[in-house]
């Protein structure tokens, strides 16, 4: 099941990350800055064995214990006094993806045991159905065969190329031009 991302989710999402993304892994801080500028479009794919309802991403905040405004000083800190759980029962998250509305994929990932169960075409599906502009689009390691593979199944092409995006590693860009709207 894929639904909204919330703060009880971050352990899995950096477990994920870093057997997906051993090179260079986002960290915690780097996901919560996600959430904030990607509230909408930051989404996980849950063990759809336990089936949960679609909750939003709420924070129930403690008002007695004020939200620092430094990110480094909150720390996981604002993780642990947000209830964002509403009752659900713990679930297993697959993977995630994370958008901007205009198309482009800022990261796509499927836990390694579970790749090759179209987790990841699904979470890209919902992607492509959110209005975008005229394209989306995303960047890919020149080594990421897995990656170009996927991309390629799904409908993208390469684009372009940035030199040395991922430090010393070049990033090709793939895109996949979406229909047009009707009005």
């Amino acid at each position: 099941m894929i639904r909204l991302f919330s703060l009880d989710d971050l352990n899995s999402i950096l477990q994920i990350e870093s057997q997906s993304f051993p090179k260079s892994p986002y960290d915690w801080t780097t996901f919560l800055n996600l959430h904030c500028l990607y509230p909408e479009t930051f989404l996980v794919y849950g063990n759809p064995s336990n089936l949960q309802p679609e909750v939003s991403c709420s924070l129930g905040v403690d008002p007695e214990r004020p939200l620092h405004r430094r990110p480094e000083a909150r720390g996981l800190d604002a993780a642990e006094r947000a209830d964002t759980n509403h009752g659900r029962e713990e679930e297993k998250i697959l993977g995630y993806i994370i958008f901007s509305r205009d198309g482009h994929i800022i990261s796509i990932a499927v836990h390694p045991q579970h790749r090759r169960k179209a987790i990841g075409t699904q979470l890209l599906q919902r992607a492509l159905k959110t209005p975008h502009s005229k394209k989306v689009w995303a960047e890919v390691r020149r080594s990421n065969q897995g990656a170009q593979t996927f991309y390629f199944k799904m409908g993208f092409q390469i684009t372009g190329m940035v030199p040395n995006y991922y430090g010393n590693e070049d990033a090709l860009i793939v895109e996949r031009a979406l229909p047009a709207l009707e009005e």
